[in-house]
C-alpha cells in the first residue's frame, strides 16, 4: 500500500467529512440538532480543532482499513466497507451518545442514518484510489 495513495485518499475523505458533517449537522438537522443547544461546551469554538482531529484520525483509520481488506477495489465493495464502518462507528459513537446523555432517541437514529449514507459514499469513493487491475 503506497504512502501516497494513503495520504491522498485520506486528504480526499477529510474534506468530504468536513462537508458531510456541516450538511447534516449545520443545514439538514439544525433544528433537531436545536433540542440538544444546552449540553454544547460554552468554549466549544475554542475547542474545534479537536474535532478536526478526531475526524482526521477516523479518516485514517477508515482508510488503512480498506487499503488493507479490500480484494477488488470496486464500487460495491467500499459500499459494503462503509456500511460496516457506519454499524461498527454507530454503535460506539451514536448509541453511546443516547445512553450517556439526555438526547432524545431519533436524534441518535438520524445521527446513524447519516453515518450509514456518510461511510458507504466515502467507501465509493475510496473504492477508486484502490481499484485493483485486471491482470
Amino acid at each position: 500500500m503506497p504512502l501516497k495513495r494513503v495520504a491522498i485518499a485520506s486528504s480526499v475523505l477529510f474534506l468530504v467529512a468536513i462537508a458531510w458533517g456541516s450538511l447534516v449537522h449545520l443545514v439538514l438537522l439544525r433544528s433537531a440538532n436545536a433540542v440538544i443547544q444546552g449540553l454544547y461546551r460554552p468554549d466549544l469554538a475554542d475547542r474545534v480543532w479537536w474535532s478536526l482531529l478526531v475526524i482526521a484520525g477516523m479518516v485514517v483509520v477508515f482508510v488503512l482499513g480498506y487499503s488493507r481488506f479490500a480484494r477488488v477495489g470496486s464500487v460495491r465493495e467500499g459500499i459494503g466497507y462503509g456500511l460496516f464502518f457506519a454499524v461498527f462507528t454507530g454503535v460506539f459513537v451514536d448509541l453511546n451518545q443516547y445512553v450517556m446523555f439526555p438526547i432524545p432517541g431519533w436524534l441518535a437514529f438520524l445521527w446513524f442514518l447519516g453515518g450509514l449514507v456518510e461511510f458507504s459514499v466515502c467507501g465509493i469513493i475510496l473504492s477508486r484510489f484502490f481499484q485493483k487491475r485486471a491482470r
